[in-house]
């Protein structure tokens, strides 16, 4: 019994043993293979390029913020050490150059006989279009031919930048404007790293709308050039009866160029085509991202209270509820729908809220809170039709699961993060400048209530 004893301790520290060399020498395969694997958002590098000069000056690279349509949700590049994908752009006629650089491939012994990743067919199959070089002297000679390039489509819009004095032209091209069908398949690349969810358009459409926004700059020579610095596209959809709706459906403005007022230009310059054009109803987005939402809260709120400050900016009207009188002057003003009209409403009712008073915040929070409720509620119709149709663990998933208190506590979280968003718009216009004016007062009721401040920029 001794001996048997003895043995069985040995055989578990025999085991104990084993199972650490096991996963020690898993711990240095991880590691050994770890060098072969590079974040797809680190590794990709874009350049927009003006000149040769711009091909060793690192100062103008910027990376992807997304690439998993490209290489997978994990966003990770298996089989290379120090990995770099260099995509650049000419940044007038966007002629792309592209070179997959690495120190060193992974062989079959190392990894195990899985292969490395196919970089070059990931990128070419279906988002590089054919055209692209791999030869950078070639590149380099395109870009220096740069300076023929012309903007496609009609001009629309013209602006000096104030801060700096930039001179920036948004044109309207079509499908059939010659080039421009090849040269929007090289633009449509950026939404991919940029856009969440987003995809390509189907360019044969001629319900398809485009603005695209480029830098006019003086080259070396002194001579004018067109640098492309953001797009949209907008699909015209049929409204009865005989109307029609933009969708906006792409828009992007290009990171060196963010965060500097274009994307409000270029949001701007549609509504001024679809204001002109007396077919369009009003204005939709297709599954705005948050940055887009913010942008257009902020520049619809901007035009409310310079368009109609005698219903936006009047604190009395905005306390006294949404009305059709506002969905309607909304509409037929701005070209703006009924739901991006109430999310309006509700940022300058916020704005023109006096949080510390107690009855006036109640107020401001139980009417956005019903509209938040809305959801939830069914008739008793609605009910009873629910119920006659569906099984009872189907009529559960419909009508949800949630508790009168889980519904209240929903509530409260979506009320405070649309409070906070809508914030963010109220701070941005609070930044920008206040002008006096005719069109910046609004009429009080009773001569009780002021008008809130207009931007009339």
């Amino acid at each position: 019994l001794k001996y048997c004893f003895r043995h069985q301790i040995i055989y578990i520290k025999y085991r104990i043993l084993w199972k650490d060399c096991q996963h020690n020498k898993m711990t240095q395969f991880e590691v050994q293979v770890d060098q072969y694997k590079a974040d797809g958002n680190k590794a990709v590098c874009f350049k927009l390029v003006r000149s040769t000069k711009d091909l060793t000056n690192p100062e103008i690279d910027f990376h992807p913020d997304m690439c998993h349509q490209v290489f997978g949700d994990s966003e990770t590049i298996f089989g290379y050490k120090n990995l770099s994908i260099k995509i650049y752009f000419a940044a007038c006629s966007l002629t792309i150059y592209l070179a997959v650089e690495y120190a060193e491939k992974i062989n079959k012994a190392i990894s195990g006989g899985v292969e490395a990743d196919d970089i070059m067919a990931a990128l070419t199959k279906d988002l590089i279009p054919p055209g692209y070089l791999t030869n950078i002297d070639q590149f380099a000679s395109r870009v220096s031919s740069d300076n023929e390039f012309k903007p496609f489509g009609v001009l629309k819009q013209a602006y000096t930048t104030e801060d700096d004095g930039r001179h920036f032209e948004i044109y309207q091209p079509t499908m059939d404007t010659p080039g421009f069908r090849e040269f929007h398949s090289r633009l449509q690349i950026f939404l991919i790293f940029f856009v969440d969810a987003a995809s390509f358009i189907d360019a044969d459409d001629d319900r398809w709308s485009f603005l695209v926004l480029y830098e006019k700059f003086k080259d070396d020579s002194g001579e004018w050039r067109h640098a492309v610095a953001g797009y949209m596209t907008a699909y015209r959809y049929y409204a009865y009866p005989d109307r029609v709706r933009p969708r906006i459906s792409q828009f992007i403005v290009l990171p060196p160029y963010q965060r500097r007022g274009h994307g409000c230009r270029l949001l701007e310059a549609f509504y001024s085509e679809s204001l002109a054009d007396p077919a369009v109803l009003d204005i939709a987005v297709e599954d705005p991202v948050d940055t887009f939402q913010r942008l257009r809260d902020f520049v619809d709120c901007r035009r409310l209270l310079f368009e109609a400050p005698e219903l936006f900016a009047n604190p009395v009207a905005l306390a006294n509820g949404f009305t059709e009188t506002m969905a309607k002057v909304a509409r037929e003003r701005l070209r703006l729908n009924k739901r991006q009209a109430r999310r309006c409403y509700e940022i300058l009712w916020l704005r023109c809220t006096n949080r510390s008073d107690p009855s006036a915040w109640r107020n401001y929070r139980l009417t956005v809170k019903s509209r938040l409720n809305q959801p939830f509620r069914k008739s008793g119709r609605e009910l009873a039709k629910a119920a006659a149709a569906l099984e009872s663990d189907e009529l559960q998933a419909v009508l949800g699961d949630l508790s009168r208190q889980q519904r209240i506590g929903h509530l409260a979280e979506a009320f405070d993060q649309l409070v906070s968003d809508y914030g963010q718009v109220l701070d941005r216009l609070a930044s920008v400048a206040i002008t006096a004016g005719a069109r910046n007062s609004a009429v009080a009721e009773n001569g009780a209530a002021e008008a809130c401040p207009v931007d009339c920029r």
